[in-house]
């Protein structure tokens, strides 16, 4: 068997984030929840990093900041988060999730685990180890 080229690699990544985002989505529908893939992304960023600040995530999400200023403006209204002043700063608004906001967090979190445990069951911890030092170092080989 031919060693496999890096392109094919990334292709099979491609897929299987496909089709972890298809069961997540899925999994969402099941909540009844109207929101957009990119908002449950937002929420679950916000739920993870409570106090994250807009520019944050400007700067962790990658998107549009006016794109991004309008979709916390609809999460905020819809009840989902909430926007709160710096402590330190007045003019900068920290981002936290509403209850409602946690329990969906919560929920998909919920989900995510179990679809990964099911995923990788079979699976030696040395061999998630070494998957696992092996995605960090092609992380850090794009970001350098």
């Amino acid at each position: 068997m031919n060693s496999p080229q890096p392109v094919d690699i990334f292709e099979v990544m491609h897929e299987l984030l496909h089709l972890l985002r298809d069961r997540i989505r899925k999994d969402m529908e099941t909540m009844e929840t109207e929101l957009t893939p990119n908002e449950v992304r937002v929420l679950m960023t916000v739920g993870h990093r409570p106090g994250l600040t807009q520019k944050e995530l400007v700067d962790h999400s990658h998107m549009d900041k006016a794109q991004l200023a309008r979709m916390l403006a609809e999460l905020e209204t819809q009840g989902w988060l909430q926007r709160e002043p710096d402590p330190r700063d007045r003019r900068v608004r920290c981002l936290r999730l509403s209850a409602q906001g946690q329990a969906l967090a919560d929920g998909l979190h919920r989900s995510r685990q179990e679809l990964s445990a099911h995923l990788l069951k079979d699976w030696k911890p040395s061999d998630l180890q070494q998957l696992m030092q092996l995605l960090e170092q092609a992380r850090s080989s794009l970001l350098s």
